[in-house]
């Protein structure tokens, strides 16, 4: 009895993650840090679309009402040339996190094109977020 229980659990945690697959509508939104110095919503919403488009087989919609989940990003000036960025996954129809990254600092380097920006969201989306949700991944 106790195998099972512990089996249920677990796979009701597993639950959780699954519902991202391979082929979730995913729609993409920037959510501004209170009190801290954000930088520009459209150009970090770029780089992180690019990272989706080239890493994984998940859609881009353009719009909330006709996706399966809304990934919130967030990247902030630390200081000059570096940025701390995060990622959270919001389920559309329960309102749910169903992942949310740590903060990891980006810096100014030539593998991201001297970008902090860049740096954070591939630090994040690619170490975190492909981590979590390996079928996702091309």
């Amino acid at each position: 009895m106790k195998k099972f229980v512990m089996c249920f659990f677990l796979l009701a945690s597993f639950s959780c993650y699954a519902q991202l697959s391979s082929s979730s509508k995913i729609y993409l939104e920037f959510a501004e840090t209170k009190n801290e110095v954000n930088v520009n919503g459209e150009d970090a919403l770029n780089m992180l679309a690019d990272y989706v488009k080239n890493k994984t087989t998940i859609e881009i919609v353009n719009s909330s009402e006709g996706s399966d989940f809304t990934m919130l990003l967030s990247v902030y000036e630390r200081n000059m040339g570096n940025r701390m960025g995060k990622i959270e996954v919001i389920n559309s129809t329960t309102k749910k996190s169903v992942f949310e990254s740590k903060w990891k600092k980006g810096t100014m380097n030539a593998f991201y094109g001297y970008s902090g920006t860049r740096h954070a969201i591939g630090r994040v989306f690619k170490g975190q977020f492909l981590n979590t949700f390996p079928n996702t991944e091309k």
